[in-house]
């Protein structure tokens, strides 16, 4: 069984919005609702600043806590890993969408229901690839079987060192303008997870820390409020 999973390779990111602006069209969203969010930062002090873009959407988690608070089950996880909301069974109640750690997921008011990326699993039943990854211009993005050790996004995670999230389907290869001494010593470890969803959960919010042990440099992120393996 196939666990399909993606690598975002921020060292290609350009920032360009096309993986939201496609994202946005093929699930015919609210303009105001995004299910793949490009965070802009900036780090350090006039006149040495540098500055990059980290893309978040679903971690589709390995053990998604979505699932585990949704009273009617509307969110579940695949055989294959992709968290999904069976939106006809979603009776809008949002707790889904605070048990979020990631802040990755939207509530329509018109259709009184939570939303969220489904990693596009109807194109990928169809041997294609999600919306986001076939419209990077910058090839920024992976998408594939964990599985398959063949696989472009296994022999992509191999050779470009990428790092996962920790119980979660989603790898990034660190941004090149940022010191190492910026990122995480290892996404792997617990308090790299807390780390990540401080960048993008509200609330704490308007800092984005990507840090080595208990060095956090201060990255300011605008426009955030708006953004584990699976949909």
């Amino acid at each position: 069984m196939a666990k399909f999973g993606m690598l975002v390779d921020l060292t290609r990111c350009i920032g360009c919005h096309g993986c939201t602006v496609a994202c946005q069209a093929r699930w015919d969203l609210l303009p105001q609702v995004q299910f793949t969010k490009v965070h802009r930062y900036e780090v350090g002090t006039f006149p040495k600043v540098k500055g990059g873009v980290v893309t978040t959407q679903c971690m589709h988690c390995d053990d998604p806590p979505c699932a585990r608070v949704c009273p009617t089950g509307a969110t579940r996880k695949r055989d294959d890993g992709i968290v999904v909301v069976h939106e006809q069974e979603c009776i809008g109640c949002r707790y889904c969408q605070s048990a979020c750690p990631y802040d990755a997921r939207s509530f329509n008011p018109e259709k009184n229901i939570v939303q969220k990326c489904y990693f596009c699993y109807d194109f990928v039943e169809n041997g294609q690839k999600p919306a986001c990854v076939e419209t990077c211009m910058a090839a920024a993005r992976i998408f594939g079987d964990l599985e398959d050790k063949g696989s472009e996004l296994s022999r992509a995670i191999a050779a470009r060192k990428a790092v996962q999230i920790k119980g979660t389907s989603i790898f990034y290869v660190p941004p090149r303008n940022l010191d190492a001494s910026f990122l995480p010593a290892d996404f792997q470890e617990p308090g790299a997870v807390r780390i990540w969803q401080d960048i993008v959960h509200p609330g704490g919010k308007t800092i984005m820390g990507l840090a080595a042990g208990a060095v956090i440099a201060s990255l300011v992120i605008n426009n955030i409020k708006g953004g584990g393996n699976n949909a």
